[in-house]
């Protein structure tokens, strides 16, 4: 193929692929795109970046990413998303190079066969971090292969700073770097994790704060776990067929030649471990997670598109293999050919170009829109940050709107009269552990609004999705039936928290030196008929995990309104530590106090001792 015209239809292929990802990026429907809810929240962190600067150094949002994309953020959402276009076509452009230098003719095929992989062609335009990591990961690459071992190891050490997990890669190019005997290059592989260690320590105070941090947790990941081969099932929906075809072929070919002729300093096995090596430990890493539902996996296939441009390279071994025994280069670009024109087409056939709002999508728009034109001005407590998308808001402005509640058991403890509650039933339940009936039995939140969607929809944990709206309110609701006897009973049997498990076959709520209260029951006076005397008849079934003497634990009531105490009530939980306990506390009061007055109960852990709390129940009556 000539050069004139092998720069013709380089011009006309990336012409094409940015004109198609453009239409893309500027007619599909769903503001998720591809990647859901993470790219909202990516967008927004890059977009407030400069306001709030520590967000640069967010671990979530990924410090390197942030960077980088928070210029193109400033400009809007499609603006931001169009950085990672940019990003995938130099990524391409990077692929063309080194398989032109390793595998001459092969350049323009791994550039359609990695274009046109699903996976990496719906997040080309998209606010998620998997395309920066393909492209860091492949300029490292191409500076080992030059031989420019120092640059090389200085980009790839910023790897874990655009996804956590590229820190397993680092010890695949220590063994290359070491195999290639530049051994000073060995310590560079830190450089990034190193200067972002200094850089935080100068705004947190903590030169470990990479670690301390981390948004992961390496126990049991609330997403559940799955097959170890989920990936490997997966791969023709993530690769492509022909990709596929050629990365398995590739491997075995590079693996054959490799074990003809072996030598572990051999230039040829030192790229096998480079290419390959990198790619089949990331992929092996993130199966494992999966399959021990740990490191806050869900399994999403979509973080293979980091090492797509890897793997398209190790299939380009296939391309040397057929050129190598078959002489002349017809057959080979033929074969090719096809592939690469197959990989197009059935990616078109199996795919959606445009993305349309899903359902639960739909419904966020509509909560969105409720609150706009009929609770304007109100702060806003969410859970899915699409709302606070749609909404215009400052997510990171507490006055105008707050991510989750604090208090998971009685949301509205956390809330000032007004206050609105958008509760979704896949990231209430799930992220902000918060079950539809802690709020409906929360007495000052107010149903204002649900939404449900034309055919059921079922997410995460089996919940069927629907958008519920709360207001904190003093009269919960004028249908509410108002008696003589109110009972209200704080368990933890369907409760979801790190501070929660099970003890002696109960559910409890562990506490212990770092909480100085436990979770609140606050109530509204006004669920009762009031006559002369309002009595409180308060429960609590404990075990205590060391001995408890007097004003080291207590169990308290108390009555306020407008920010002032009109009853304080505390009784000692004075316990050898021997067993399951119960405690009462009973308080007989006047009953003509406010309605807006609010009673609350809770564990005052004065002393910060360690004990279990099972159940606390509060009963109400009047006479």
């Amino acid at each position: 193929m000539g050069k004139l015209s092998e720069k013709h239809i380089y011009y006309s292929f990336f012409s094409a692929l940015i004109l198609l990802q453009v239409f893309r990026l500027l007619f599909s429907e769903s503001a998720y795109g591809y990647g859901g809810a993470d790219n909202i929240v990516h967008y927004q962190i890059s977009r407030f970046s400069f306001k709030y600067p520590e967000l640069f150094l967010d671990l979530w949002g990924k410090p390197v990413y942030t960077t980088l994309s928070a210029p193109f953020a400033q400009l809007g959402y499609h603006i931001a998303k169009a950085f990672n276009l940019v990003i995938s076509v130099l990524t391409l452009l990077f692929s063309a190079k080194i398989a032109g230098r390793l595998f001459p003719g092969s350049s323009i095929f791994i550039v359609i066969l990695t274009a046109f992989a699903p996976v990496y062609f719906l997040l080309s335009v998209s606010c998620l971090t998997e395309i920066l990591f393909s492209f860091v990961l492949l300029v490292a690459v191409y500076l080992f292969i030059r031989e420019k071992y120092i640059f090389a190891a200085v980009v790839l050490s910023f790897l874990p700073l655009v996804r956590s997990e590229g820190i397993v890669i680092l010890p695949v190019f220590a063994v290359a770097l070491f195999l290639s005997r530049s051994y000073r290059s060995i310590p560079f592989l830190l450089s990034g994790i190193v200067f972002y260690s200094i850089t935080g320590f100068f705004v947190y105070g903590d030169i470990l704060w990479l670690i301390h941090k981390l948004p992961y947790s390496l126990g049991e990941s609330i997403y559940g776990k799955g097959n170890l081969f989920h990936f490997v099932n997966d791969s023709p929906d993530i690769f492509g067929i022909p990709l596929l075809i050629l990365i398995v072929g590739g491997l075995i070919c590079w693996l054959i030649e490799i074990m003809k002729k072996f030598s572990l300093r051999s230039r040829n096995t030192i790229l096998f471990i480079v290419i390959a090596g990198s790619w089949v430990t990331y992929f092996a890493a993130h199966s494992y997670v999966w399959w021990k539902g740990t490191g806050g996996s869900l399994g999403l296939t979509r973080v293979m598109g980091g090492i797509i441009p890897l793997t398209a390279l190790t299939g380009m071994k296939v391309y040397e293999f057929i050129s190598r025994k078959i002489k002349g280069s017809k057959v080979t670009y033929s074969v090719f050919f096809i592939l690469a024109l197959l990989q197009i087409i059935l990616f078109f056939t199996r795919h959606n170009l445009m993305l349309k709002a899903g359902h639960t999508e739909q419904l966020i728009k509509k909560s969105a829109d409720f609150i706009r034109f009929n609770e304007p001005q109100k702060k806003v407590y969410y859970f899915n940050p699409l709302v606070i998308h749609y909404l215009k808001l400052d997510p990171y402005n507490i006055e105008e709107c707050n991510w989750f509640v604090a208090d998971r058991q009685q949301p509205s403890n956390s809330m000032g009269w007004g206050d609105l509650l958008v509760w979704d039933a896949h990231f209430g339940p799930n992220e902000g552990n918060v079950q539809l009936k802690s709020l409906e039995n929360d007495p000052f939140l107010k149903k204002i609004k649900a939404f449900y969607p034309l055919q059921k929809v079922t997410v995460l944990g089996g919940y069927d999705y629907s958008v519920q709206i709360f207001k904190k309110s003093v009269n919960k609701n004028d249908s509410v039936k108002i008696t003589d006897y109110y009972e209200r009973t704080l368990s933890f049997e369907d409760y979801s928290d790190e501070l929660v498990r099970e003890v002696d076959g109960y559910k409890v709520w562990e506490i212990d030196s770092s909480q100085q209260y436990s979770p609140t029951i606050t109530l509204s006076p006004g669920v009762l008929k009031r006559y002369e005397i309002l009595e409180i008849d308060v429960n609590l079934h404990y075990k205590a995990l060391e001995p408890l003497k007097s004003d080291d634990v207590m169990l308290v009531f108390s009555a306020e309104n407008d920010g002032k105490s009109m009853r304080y009530e505390k009784v000692n939980l004075v316990s050898p530590a021997a067993g399951w306990e119960n405690i009462q506390l009973n308080v007989k009061m006047p009953a003509n106090i406010p309605a807006s007055s609010r009673l609350l109960v809770y564990i005052w852990n004065n002393d910060r001792k360690h004990l279990l709390m099972e159940k606390l129940t509060v009963k109400m009556k009047s006479y």
